[in-house]
């Protein structure tokens, strides 16, 4: 059976400071070799260097607060203040975790009780009259693993700082909308080894900002390929953000705001499973009685398993207006139904010649049996019969190929339009 411990080579090879892990390295040597207290003297000296080095590192990208630090650090090392020193190493934790976010309330009391430890280890103290402080092997080593998990393998950047870099990251305009290249962009950031807090507040912004804000479509894509990296990135937090804060945040949403659920369910990954029932409900209801200006969405709709019950009513009741009023790039053949059907029932010439022409538009998206619906019906309506468009849309019908030429003319002669037919040859 494998050991649930992590190996010790590992919790090395996962520092990322060289002075950090050198530390990290002689404190694993210790305890190998039995040296407890050197080995816990070890990994505190290796916390303190890494809390300086981030601090170093968050003044060079520009906070203020750190950079503040950094030179009161420096100013101490040169002066060798011991006092002042001593009282930023008693300070330390407190820093790391009130003023950058680096730990957590709960990571900070693992990593007080290794300096608490620490000094027991460092300085005399006896435990009973002639009873020094020995630490036990497992102490030493859950203060290695500590260390390393909670501070020395995560970059400089966990708390609010982190998340404002992330936003600000995505708000740019050079931050690509293809998920492959979004992926490269945040692995190498904030996100290459985040807490997952990190990851779910990330997460969390990036959902506000496509359900809670007016943001153009280019900027849609950016957030959806940010989310989309993501899932695949830390799928863990991601999963959690969603089905903790989703359905709480469409809740939330005003009537005029659910338009906004139409790009968020197109441009996101599998996210209708978070959705709660209640909400289900309401956004059925919002897709069953669609906007007219939103029956452009349909054609998105349709090919969306969840809602295309509701979509299918709403295209069942659609006017002639609200179909030939919207710009379809392609014509679905539930659209192109309705549209036929609108066109069979025309009630006078001026409308069987205006839907003649668009459905003639978009005479390259009927399948074969719309066009055999078309044939086989259009004469049972005198409007149309005699409606001036017809030939033009018999002819774009014709010319798409989806009927042969001989079945065509078949089709024409046999509903009462011969007259669209070519006149049969006549032999010599």
């Amino acid at each position: 059976m494998t050991s649930p411990l992590i190996d010790l080579d590992e919790l090395i090879l996962k520092c990322r400071d060289d002075r950090a892990k050198a530390y990290i390295s002689e404190a694993v040597a210790s305890y190998r070799s039995g040296a407890f207290r050197s080995a816990i003297v070890g990994t505190w000296i290796a916390v303190c260097f890494d809390v300086i080095e981030k601090l170093r590192e968050l003044a060079l990208s520009g906070d203020k607060e750190a950079e503040k630090h950094a030179e009161d650090l420096e100013k101490t090392r040169k002066s060798g203040d011991i006092a002042k020193a001593l009282k930023f190493e008693r300070e330390l934790l407190a820093l790391a975790r009130d003023k950058f976010e680096l730990i957590s309330h709960i990571e900070f009391i693992d990593l007080d009780r290794l300096q608490e430890d620490r000094n027991r280890c460092a300085h005399p103290s006896l435990v009973s009259e002639d009873q020094v402080f020995s630490p036990s092997a497992e102490l030493a080593r859950v203060h290695l693993h500590s260390a390393v998990s909670h501070l020395l393998q995560h970059p400089p950047v966990q708390g609010k700082y982190a998340l404002d870099r992330l936003v600000k990251e995505i708000d740019s305009e050079y931050f690509p909308d293809n998920k492959g290249k979004a992926k490269v962009s945040l692995a190498s950031g904030p996100l290459r080894k985040p807490r997952e807090s990190l990851v779910r507040n990330f997460v969390v912004v990036l959902i506000k900002k496509l359900l809670k804000e007016d943001v153009d479509l280019k900027h849609k894509r950016r957030v959806a390929a940010a989310l989309n990296a993501t899932l695949e990135l830390h799928p863990q937090g991601y999963r959690a953000a969603f089905a903790d804060k989703l359905s709480p945040l469409l809740r939330s949403l005003e009537d005029v705001e659910l338009k906004r659920v139409i790009a968020f369910f197109q441009l996101t990954t599998d996210t209708w499973q978070y959705v709660e029932g209640d909400v289900r409900q309401r956004i059925e209801s919002f897709v069953s009685a669609l906007p007219n200006d939103l029956i452009d969405d349909v054609d998105f709709l349709l090919s969306f398993a969840p809602l295309r019950k509701q979509t299918l009513s709403r295209i069942a009741v659609a006017t002639r207006e609200e179909l030939m009023d919207t710009l379809f790039f392609a014509l679905p053949a539930e659209v192109a139904d309705r549209l036929i059907t609108i066109y069979l029932k025309s009630c006078n010439f001026d409308q069987a010649n205006e839907c003649a022409k668009y459905l003639a538009i978009h005479a390259s998206d009927f399948n074969e049996d719309h066009i055999r619906r078309i044939v086989t019906s259009a004469a049972k309506n005198e409007q149309i019969l005699y409606s001036f468009e017809l030939g033009a849309l018999l002819s774009a019908l014709r010319s798409r190929k989806k009927i042969s030429e001989e079945d065509f003319d078949g089709l024409l002669r046999a509903n009462g339009l011969s007259r669209y037919a070519p006149a049969l040859a006549q032999p010599a």
